[in-house]
């Protein structure tokens, strides 16, 4: 067999090397028109055996406030310390009438955490401790891991973190790759479970947690609606994360916003094959 001359050789490997770099990575412009058709601004990033699939990568790298997507974390640290034993660590309401009426009541972690009631993940971080959800913070390679600020940091502090932030922290926890009980883990998804069925090639289950940052923290400050979580089907698990805030011109409001996050993150994962379609 006839060898090519080192210099050829060395510039045919040059010209291979950013391809081989970059094989697990994919960008799917064409389906970025599914921001624009319903107003929005937004990206999508989701970790597949295919690679890491982005929409509108330079928005997925943006860090932002992670709102309520980051009771994963408070939820997780309250499990593995024992300050919420199970998911069933009741608290008694403070009897402050607040905007959602799912929050008006005594309630145990897994209701809390489906309902994202503030005053209960408040009242758990303070439990948690900052140090503690700091730590856990930095184990989990989780944004900027700021813990500073008012008792709700995640929503008004300075904490930080990007779709891809999310996608690559929730791919290690999903896959019980991170320093927390496999007990803990497990209570976790039982709370995030969102939904499950069975489809052409056996069973699925969609992990998920909702956030809406009023301020959003990025260059414009504006509303951000945050969806992320992981799918699991046919022995697969595949992380995501969608982040979504009003177009220019579209005067959608942050409860328009809230109700377009579900549907678009079924529609990308359908088109993209990680969830079956309906």
């Amino acid at each position: 067999m006839k060898h090519l001359p080192f210099p050829l050789l060395a510039l045919a490997l040059v010209m291979l090397l950013p391809a081989l770099c970059s094989a697990a990575d994919f960008e799917r412009p064409d389906l970025a028109g599914l921001f624009a058709q319903r107003g929005l601004e937004g990206c999508f990033v989701v970790k597949s055996g295919a690679g890491t699939i982005r929409v509108n990568p330079a928005r997925a790298a943006t860090p932002l406030r992670p709102a309520s997507t980051f009771k994963i974390v408070n939820a997780l640290v309250a499990l593995e310390s024992g300050v919420a034993p199970d998911t069933t660590f009741f608290m008694k309401w403070d009897g402050v009438e607040r905007e959602f009426p799912a929050w008006n009541r005594d309630l145990t972690l897994e209701q809390a955490f489906r309902a994202s009631a503030l005053w209960y993940f408040v009242e758990l971080g303070r439990m948690n401790g900052r140090e503690r959800l700091g730590a856990a913070m930095r184990a989990l390679d989780y944004g900027n891991a700021d813990a500073t600020g008012s008792d709700q940091f995640w929503i008004d502090g300075g904490l930080r973190i990007s779709a891809d932030g999310q996608v690559r922290y929730l791919d290690r926890l999903s896959r019980g790759e991170v320093p927390f009980s496999a007990r803990s883990l497990e209570l976790l998804r039982q709370i995030m479970l969102l939904d499950k069925g069975v489809g052409p090639d056996g069973p699925w289950a969609l992990y998920a947690k909702t956030g809406m940052a009023l301020r959003g923290g990025g260059a414009k400050d504006i509303p951000v609606g945050w969806l992320v979580g992981f799918v699991e089907r046919n022995g697969k698990i595949c992380p995501f994360a969608l982040n979504v805030s009003p177009g220019p011109g579209s005067g959608l409001n942050w409860q328009e916003l809230a109700a377009m996050r579900m549907p678009l993150a079924r529609t990308m994962l359908e088109r993209l094959g990680v969830l079956p379609s309906k």
